[in-house]
């Protein structure tokens, strides 16, 4: 019995550390993209780039897109696609507008670039008596022609 007690006690402390090692090396140090000057710039790159489709100001269309796409090891975007519908026409614009951003801080997995998908909302509305798009802040608010 003592013999089986001190054999099971000695796997025990083989595997233990052996454990605690695996373990410590699972731990990954995993930075996700970020645009260049932070979620600031990128709500500004927004609002100057972004045009409020007029048929979608004239149907009174409003939602948030939700558009998906792919930053690569190289800070570049592509597979850029709309995870969420609100119509086609706000949908076309919200995909031409991430498209324009090309280039992003590309993620990194222990201090490695590494490929990593991403998904950002995109909000219309329009406050029709001012014919303004205006953010979800409402600073910075574009004039439209209805």
């Amino acid at each position: 019995m003592k013999r089986t007690l001190h054999i099971f006690l000695f796997f025990l402390l083989l595997v233990a550390p052996a454990g605690n090692i695996f373990a410590q090396s699972n731990k990954e140090k995993i930075i996700m993209p970020e645009y260049p000057g932070g979620e600031v710039a990128l709500r500004q790159f927004l609002l100057r780039e972004l045009v409020y489709p007029l048929e979608a100001a004239h149907s009174n269309e409003v939602g948030e897109v939700v558009v998906g796409f792919r930053v690569g090891k190289d800070g570049y975007i592509s597979a850029v696609r709309v995870v969420e519908s609100v119509s086609p026409s706000l949908d076309a614009e919200a995909v031409r507008v991430v498209k324009l951003m090309k280039y992003w801080k590309p993620a990194t997995r222990n201090g490695i670039p590494a490929i990593a998908d991403m998904t950002i909302p995109i909000n219309f509305r329009v406050v029709r008596e001012y014919n303004k798009f205006v953010d979800e802040d409402d600073n910075g608010a574009k004039e439209i022609k209805l």
